[in-house]
């Protein structure tokens, strides 16, 4: 998965959250820091991409009180502010072990308005389980 080009957003284990920050504050690093927009403005955005996804709940949560599902939401709601035209997830069953993971990305697709594709790099054993 090395070596992506610019247009990927990336939602990986090896990618991890700032433990020492809450889920809202490591989704508004996003656009403070990629896009330049200010503090207040970064925070609306990683707000408003959590309720979007139906995961406002957690936005005070730091990475070690969340469940495998929501610690998910929170690494694809900081890949989707990228705003990239390709979003890969990269192995998702080692970070869901919780759910259900191929209706639980079904559902969390359905509810964003990216227009970009969105693409599941598994172990071969498991392309299976993607299959509408």
């Amino acid at each position: 998965m090395d070596g992506l080009s610019d247009d990927v957003a990336r939602v990986s284990l090896d990618l991890p959250l700032r433990a020492n920050l809450s889920a809202l504050d490591n989704i508004a690093l996003i656009p403070l820091y990629q896009r330049h927009y200010s503090a207040p403005e970064s925070t609306r955005l990683a707000h408003a991409m959590l309720e979007e996804l139906g995961y406002a709940g957690i936005a005070l949560l730091r990475d070690p009180d969340m469940t495998p599902a929501q610690r998910f939401v929170t690494k694809l709601a900081r890949a989707l502010s990228l705003k990239r035209p390709r979003l890969v997830i990269d192995r998702p069953g080692a970070m869901l072990y919780d759910v259900p993971y191929p209706a639980f990305i079904a559902q969390l697709a359905a509810k964003t308005e990216t227009a970009g594709t969105w693409e599941i790099f598994d172990f071969s054993w498991n392309q299976a389980l993607y299959r509408a």
